[in-house]
């Protein structure tokens, strides 16, 4: 019976051990699950045009542009931001603070069933 009782104190340490290890691995998986890339987490709330600033901001402003949107994804996962951001939202945001974004800004015109530009619509006329 000693044999016994040997094997079994030896399967549960043994038990313990495995659950132990269960438990770490958990906790790395969940850790690496919180720590995702901003742009994943701001995938989630990003709408409209909310992109082209956000390429244009990292564009002309790489090293504060990704300070400012980890802050941002950050907020976004402890729950504080909710809800979805758009371009025009992001752009303010960003002016506020003090970025000056350029965008690319065209006016085209529908001209029988064509779009043009509007220094073509002028030549046109």
């Amino acid at each position: 019976m000693s044999e016994d009782t040997e094997l079994e104190r030896i399967k549960r340490q043994r038990l313990a051990e495995m659950q132990k290890t269960l438990s770490a691995r958990q906790q790395q998986a969940q850790g690496a699950t919180n720590k995702l890339e901003p742009k994943q987490v701001l995938q989630r709330v990003f709408v409209g045009r909310a992109w082209e600033i956000y390429n244009a901001a990292m564009q002309q402003y790489p090293r504060i542009a990704e300070q400012i949107f980890r802050e941002l994804a950050q907020l976004v996962q402890a729950g504080e931001l909710q809800g979805k951001i758009t371009g025009e939202q992001l752009y303010g945001l960003l002016r506020q603070i003090g970025l000056d974004i350029r965008l690319d800004t065209k006016i085209q015109v529908l001209e029988h069933g064509e779009l043009k530009s509007i220094a073509d619509k002028f030549k046109g006329d």
